[in-house]
């Protein structure tokens, strides 16, 4: 027991560096030392992996190692693009994506999965501790410490949209997984206690970090699994259910605040403003508008390789040297076609092709909570990723979830053998749920 929960905390921690959870948060420092640590781990691990393949004379690579292969040496193109175009020296292109590279924590977990050193339970166990941690430390943060003194920083900000408040900038991903996970649980084992603990994940969303993309993409997911994965009549006696209690707190909240509909409606009104005409929107928007005809205009100039990432090493303004004000993280899919150009677009956005093919893949395994989380969760992030730069930013976020994925994958593939070969599903099933990982469940 106190094995498993010593791994259990191992594991939660590789996801958390892995994830970049706390980066942007008053754990900086120590985060920022933790993932160079992590970094330097994940060198020594895959030298270690490839040394042993050449030992064993073992040159037979998977479609996903060869990607991730790929990956590997990915952050040479912008480093490259950022040489021809700026006069910047190859180091300082490819140092600029060190944290590019903390995607292999996610081959770790998958590694020591694959091995059998740990169960895919005990993996899910560290997702939903993770969550639930990150959860109480962002309420815990929001309630009691003032995010001004952390104003127009990466740990806070303000927007007019959002009611001018300062509100702290955390990364999204594990309230994602949290709203999801225990949304899932609460439906296939009937329990409302798990849907409260959803509320409150969801809560933190939607009213308190206030981001409209996140909002909108954590909506579509939970709408795709309420869909997709609920049969017709669970879908119907919920709509019904759930109708006078959300009535009930609209009107509550039209009572004691009123203002806040208004405030939602105008959010992501700008939206529209802005996309139909410039100069309409809020001055966050048409900033980004203008950044995204830079970013246009840059791809157009060099759509092949892109123009690069510039280190603030090499220029410490950045972009901001030759455009004034300019992110590539501001513009989400036009900032990987800026930096990278149409290759390095292909090859960030091509995880979600293996994704599918996976997902599609798994014919069993069906109602497993942690593999329909991840599915719904990795649909969410690859919405966000259109507006955001996450898949280098947070890389290791998505690669995690589709290398977990690529596992179920690969423990149905076995199911689908031993079913070919005459074995009775029903009888795999039972020995499924004797099995620690319980994959079937």
């Amino acid at each position: 027991m106190k094995k498993n929960f010593f791994t259990m905390i191992a594991i939660a921690l590789i996801v958390a560096l892995t994830f970049r959870s706390f980066w942007a948060s008053v754990m900086y420092p120590v985060e920022l030392v933790l993932e160079a640590l992590l970094e330097g781990l994940i060198f020594l691990y895959i030298l270690y992996r490839l040394v042993c393949r050449i030992i064993e004379k073992n040159y037979t690579f998977s479609g996903i190692e060869i990607y991730l292969g790929i990956l590997f040496i990915f952050p040479i193109i912008p480093a490259f693009a950022a040489w021809r175009e700026f006069d910047q020296p190859m180091f300082f292109g490819v140092a600029t994506y060190r944290d590019f590279y903390l995607l292999f924590g996610g081959l770790i977990v998958y590694n020591l999965l694959k091995e059998g050193y740990v169960s895919i339970k005990t993996v899910e166990h560290s997702f939903v501790t993770l969550a639930l941690i990150y959860m109480f430390f962002s309420y815990f943060l929001t309630i009691f410490i003032d995010p001004v003194q952390f104003q127009d920083t990466a740990i806070s900000g303000a927007n007019p949209e959002k009611g001018g408040d300062v509100y702290y900038r955390l990364n999204m991903s594990l309230f994602f997984f949290g709203s999801v996970y225990f949304t899932v649980k609460s439906f296939y084992q009937k329990n409302l206690i798990y849907l409260g603990i959803a509320a409150l994940f969801i809560f933190y969303v939607v009213f308190i970090r206030l981001d409209r993309t996140s909002i909108a993409v954590l909506g579509f997911g939970l709408g795709v699994f309420f869909l997709t994965a609920l049969p017709a009549k669970t879908q119907v006696l919920t709509i019904f259910r759930a109708l006078i209690p959300l009535t009930t707190v609209a009107l509550i909240i039209a009572i004691f605040k009123a203002d806040i509909y208004e405030q939602y409606y105008h959010m992501f009104l700008d939206v529209f403003n802005t996309a139909g005409k410039a100069g309409s929107g809020s001055l966050e928007d048409n900033i980004r508008l203008m950044e995204v005809d830079i970013a246009v205009k840059g791809f157009l100039d060099s759509p092949i390789f892109g123009k690069g990432k510039i280190s603030t090493y090499f220029l410490p303004d950045g972009y901001n040297h030759f455009y004034g004000f300019f992110y590539t993280s501001d513009v989400g899919i036009f900032g990987y076609l800026f930096s990278a150009g149409v290759i390095g677009l292909g090859i960030v956005f091509f995880q979600f092709v293996l994704a599918i093919k996976y997902i599609r893949g798994i014919k069993y395994i069906k109602q497993n909570v942690f593999l329909v989380t991840l599915k719904i969760t990795l649909l969410i992030h690859a919405l966000d990723a259109i507006t955001t730069e996450y898949l280098t930013l947070y890389s290791g976020q998505t690669l995690t979830m589709i290398l977990l994925i690529f596992y179920f994958y690969q423990r149905d593939r076995v199911i689908q053998a031993r079913v070919n070969n005459g074995e009775s599903i029903e009888a795999i099933k039972v020995e499924g749920t004797l099995r620690k990982d319980r994959a079937l469940s």
